[in-house]
């Protein structure tokens, strides 16, 4: 089911010892894999798109048909599932997400300089809120393989929340999008302690599973995972070509990797059995 208050759900996530898991897919298999994986685990779940995986399955300026897939396997689906923009660049796509029913967005305005990051993210709010949509900020940058990232200020934090008018933020605290790290847990305690609002860590595929453990006990309400889920893919797809399998067990094979590795996270962020 798709989560209709996504404001309060959060809220109600940030009282608890567990995070979600936000699964980043890029087509209809992954996607149904991920929701397959938070069914068996009783568990709720963010399935979430990024910018470059909508335009590549879309037409033209649309958004493409992955998000009316996801919508309708979420609707269908016995556990909440929010449907979540992942570093959406502006005022304008952000919008066409919301109005094409995601119910939460995430606007990335890691380039722009705190004040105007801060007003153009309270516009994106503003707009989310009135569609009863919740809305992530950033703070920081989180690096892509090249080990340079601006961790987030913590005497910042609380401004995204109060100037920002975010439902959850995102922090920079040593993670790497796609690379092995370990969290600085001191910065996430002391943001923790200034932000008192949800936190959410980028770069989840790689961090410590300890550091995950801990991560959730201070304030964080969502862990994305992008490039776990893109390797599984891509093994279970190379195990099926090398045992000659046709192109249902290329797809099969893909899925339960992915169903492996979804549900190896949602156990481990204490998500299992929250449905």
């Amino acid at each position: 089911m798709l989560v209709q208050q996504p404001r309060e759900f959060l809220r109600t996530v940030y009282a608890q010892p567990f995070a979600l898991p936000a699964f980043n897919v890029c087509n209809m298999e992954m996607a149904k894999a991920v929701i397959e994986a938070a069914v068996a685990e009783q568990a709720p779940v963010i399935v979430q798109t990024y910018p470059g995986d909508l335009a590549h399955a879309a037409f033209g300026s649309d958004l493409g048909p992955l998000p009316v897939l996801i919508r309708a396997m979420a609707t269908e689906a016995p556990v909440p599932i929010l449907l979540h923009l992942d570093h959406g660049p502006g005022l304008e796509f952000n919008l066409r997400c919301l109005r094409a029913g995601y119910n939460s967005v995430m606007y990335d305005g890691h380039d722009l300089p705190l004040e105007e990051a801060l007003a153009e993210t309270a516009l994106i709010a503003r707009a989310a809120h009135g569609l009863n949509a919740s809305v992530e900020g950033e703070l920081g940058t989180f690096g892509g393989g090249q080990g340079s990232f601006d961790l987030t200020n913590a005497d910042e934090a609380p401004l995204m929340f109060e100037r920002g008018h975010v439902d959850m933020l995102a922090v920079s605290v040593g993670s790497e999008h796609g690379q092995a790290s370990r969290l600085d847990l001191d910065l996430l305690a002391a943001i923790n302690a200034k932000a008192q609002g949800p936190l959410v860590i980028h770069g989840g595929s790689g961090v410590h599973e300890d550091d995950v453990r801990a991560a959730v006990r201070m304030g964080v309400v969502k862990i994305n995972i992008g490039a776990a889920l893109s390797r599984a893919w891509c093994q279970g797809s190379r195990e099926a070509l090398e045992a000659g399998e046709d192109h249902y067990g290329v797809l099969g094979r893909a899925m339960d990797r992915v169903r492996e590795v979804a549900r190896h996270r949602l156990q481990l962020m204490g998500a299992s059995g929250r449905a």
